[in-house]
């Protein structure tokens, strides 16, 4: 590995010092190291270049997430384009998706330095509103807004109709995120890495409405 990126949830405390500590020891290992350029506010005097997330994602062969998942979460969707491989490094509180903590920081960085890590490729989601493009690696949300009312969801899966109820929302979740919301509302769990999706409704009126498993590949 010649060059490592470095992402990180700026708003958490001490985080300056993390990111420093961590540039230092993959610098240690002679790999080059570049930063999102969000980092600046919070350690410029790390002495490795700051770049955009654009730059980052290609420049990088991996990136590593500093923070909790949503920051992991956030990287994924930085790195869509490019498929560069993410490292999570836990400094929140569940940390479900990261790979690493502060306390493994140098035994992470020889694994990966000696290319002794295994890449996991996980299904992600794109929902379409209005035109717009919305990227999920754990979940898309259909719900209401602010007001305390039901709203009426139609779901059609390759255009072929499902269901219509009354209820809060739905959850369209892939593998990585059937731990979380999904599973709250009441949906399975699934392996990481099956070619699968679940879609979960919150809080249906009715009887018959129950999360069920789709396959990937259909809209």
């Amino acid at each position: 590995m010649k060059r490592m990126g470095v992402f990180a949830n700026v708003t958490r405390e001490g985080m300056g010092q993390h990111v420093k500590r961590l540039a230092s020891l993959v610098a240690d290992r002679g790999v080059d190291v570049v930063l999102h350029e969000d980092l600046a506010e919070i350690c410029p005097d790390a002495g490795h270049p700051f770049v955009d997330g654009s730059e980052l994602a290609n420049r990088a062969e991996l990136v590593v997430a500093m923070g909790g998942d949503g920051t992991l979460l956030r990287t994924a969707a930085l790195v869509r384009e490019t498929g560069t491989p993410v490292l999570g490094i836990n400094l929140g509180r569940l940390g479900f998706l990261a790979g690493a903590t502060p306390e493994t920081f140098d035994t992470s960085l020889d694994r990966l330095v000696s290319g002794d890590y295994v890449i996991e490729d996980r299904l992600a989601l794109e929902a379409f509103v209005h035109g717009e493009v919305a990227f999920s690696l754990n979940e898309i949300v259909i719900e209401r807004g602010t007001l305390a009312r039901i709203i009426q969801l139609t779901t059609r899966i390759d255009g072929e109709l499902v269901s219509s109820f009354w209820g809060n929302g739905l959850i369209v979740s892939t593998p990585t995120g059937s731990t979380s919301y999904s599973l709250s509302g009441g949906g399975p769990v699934l392996h990481p890495l099956l070619a699968a999706v679940v879609i979960t409704p919150l809080c249906p009126h009715s009887l018959s409405q129950r999360p069920i498993v789709v396959p990937a590949n259909q809209t």
